[in-house]
């Protein structure tokens, strides 16, 4: 399976034990993290998100006039707002 370069935020401790386990068990911090993730997604945790977002999905779709090109350059911009507001508070310390 072709791998993807993603960047994501971590807070400090968990990248730590993170760094931790892959030099413990001799692997890369990659391969920890997507061990970890893989089996948060196989717990079930995963398919209730997917559910949830499944019909929150369907509940705006039946509201919305928007086509899908439009709903996704809506929601887009809506992503890029909610992340410059959090960069905005974590510069500022609030």
């Amino acid at each position: 399976m072709a791998k993807k370069k993603t960047t994501v935020y971590l807070d400090s401790d968990v990248l730590t034990a993170a760094k931790a386990a892959a030099l413990t068990s001799n692997r890369s911090e990659s391969a920890v993290i997507e061990d970890a993730l893989r089996s948060y997604l196989r717990s079930g945790h995963g398919d209730a998100v997917r559910e949830e977002l499944q019909e929150l999905l369907e509940r705006v779709g039946s509201t919305s006039d928007l086509d899908e090109d439009a709903a996704l350059a809506q929601a887009v911009t809506e992503v890029r707002a909610v992340r410059r507001e959090r960069r905005a508070r974590t510069v500022s310390g609030g």
